[in-house]
């Protein structure tokens, strides 16, 4: 039995692996061109960019890894069955649920890996992704090269850059900052430098007219300058941003979601208890794929036409399975109190794998049996 179970569970290894890397691949390069595509328009370098598809690749795997089990665990048994290997076991005198033990190692295996995903590193890698765009979106030196368009990079601001030359010098500037209640300040420069010292962005002007609008006393004057130097600041902290998101957070504290958190984070109780219930839900729904998937595949005897049913309603019946979690889950989102919906497909899942599982190597249908009537002789 050892040999048989580290036999089979090398090759539903290595197949998922496989599918995976081939899985992975194509949805994480089909997302990166759209990222590259706007962060390349603001500006940003190759760097910014590699560093968040990075940031980004724990996600793609926890969509991922499901599928990629599921498909692992359906190619090995219409394989063992084409290779008449499933005949042996039955010959051997192996029970069903022998057959199936690898298939249960490999369901607590993908589990486990889909738990470590969904309970720390999707969270974190989501909670600095969504961190580091913060920055970037505040990022005035490279939006400013994004010519020939009005900016807000903060309320009560505006930026105009008419042109970049080939040296990199802004031509034709016009800033106008209302952010005080006081006055209001209106630079207007020829041309101008991007300089960032110490994480911090300063813009010097050059040849320039500042005008101030005094607002008590509604009174107007402007001073011409040969340069000037404008600190380019930030509105909001990125630290406090940062504590604002709820991937900072663990499923304890998202389950009591006290009236601090709700606070904090400005969301629902609702809100914050489905992202907890999502994250415990994961890995029991990978688990309960791969059984059902297993158990679906190994109804019936052999058979020269092969597993074409078994693969469509092993495919069909983790759809459906799908469908009701989908609508338990938005059930819960709606309304906190509604998390039983949440697991209810979770239990139905492995009480269909139990009543399934009395259907392993017999008959796919059960078949009504037909007397037969032999013709009397005259």
């Amino acid at each position: 039995m050892k040999h048989y179970n580290r036999y089979v569970l090398g090759r539903l290894t290595q197949t998922f692996g496989f599918f995976s890397l081939i899985l992975i691949l194509a949805y994480w390069i089909n997302r990166s061109l759209g990222i590259f595509n706007s962060l390349i328009g603001d500006g940003q370098s190759t760097i910014v960019f590699f560093e968040l598809i990075f940031l980004f690749l724990p996600q793609v795997i926890a969509i991922i890894l499901p599928i990629a089990a599921l498909a692992a665990t359906i190619f090995i048994i219409n394989r063992m069955n084409s290779e008449s290997e499933l005949v042996i076991l039955d010959a051997a005198g192996l029970s069903p649920f022998n057959i199936l033990r690898p298939f249960i190692y490999f369901a607590f295996l993908t589990s486990i890996l889909t738990a470590i995903l969904s309970l720390y590193l999707v969270p974190i890698s989501r909670s600095q992704m969504d961190f580091r765009t913060e920055i970037i979106s505040k990022d005035i030196i490279s939006k400013l090269i994004s010519d020939g368009s009005f900016l807000h990079p903060v309320p009560n601001m505006t930026i105009f850059v008419s042109s970049v030359n080939t040296n990199g010098e802004l031509e034709d500037i016009f800033i106008h900052d209302q952010r005080s209640k006081d006055r209001d300040l209106t630079y207007v420069a020829t041309r101008a430098l991007l300089v960032k010292e110490n994480e911090k962005s300063h813009l010097v002007l050059f040849n320039g007219l500042l005008q101030t609008l005094d607002i008590k006393s509604n009174t107007l004057s402007h001073i011409g300058f040969d340069s000037l130097t404008y600190r380019l600041a930030q509105l909001t902290s990125t630290e406090e941003k940062k504590m604002r998101n709820i991937d900072n957070y663990g499923i304890i504290e998202l389950l009591k979601a006290d009236h601090a958190l709700q606070k904090s984070l400005k969301k629902s109780k609702s809100r914050i208890q489905f992202e907890a219930h999502d994250r415990i839900l994961k890995p029991l729904h990978c688990f309960i794929y791969v059984l059902l998937s297993a158990v679906v595949m190994c109804i019936g005897s052999y058979s020269r036409f092969g597993l074409a049913r078994q693969i469509f309603f092993s495919v069909l019946i983790v759809l459906g399975f799908n469908i009701l979690s989908t609508n338990g889950l938005v059930l819960l989102r709606r309304d906190s109190s509604n998390w039983f919906f949440g697991y209810l497909p979770a239990i139905l899942g492995f009480i269909l794998v139990y009543l399934l599982f009395t259907r392993v190597r017999k008959v796919f249908f059960i078949q009504p049996s037909f007397s037969k009537f032999k013709g009397s002789s005259l």
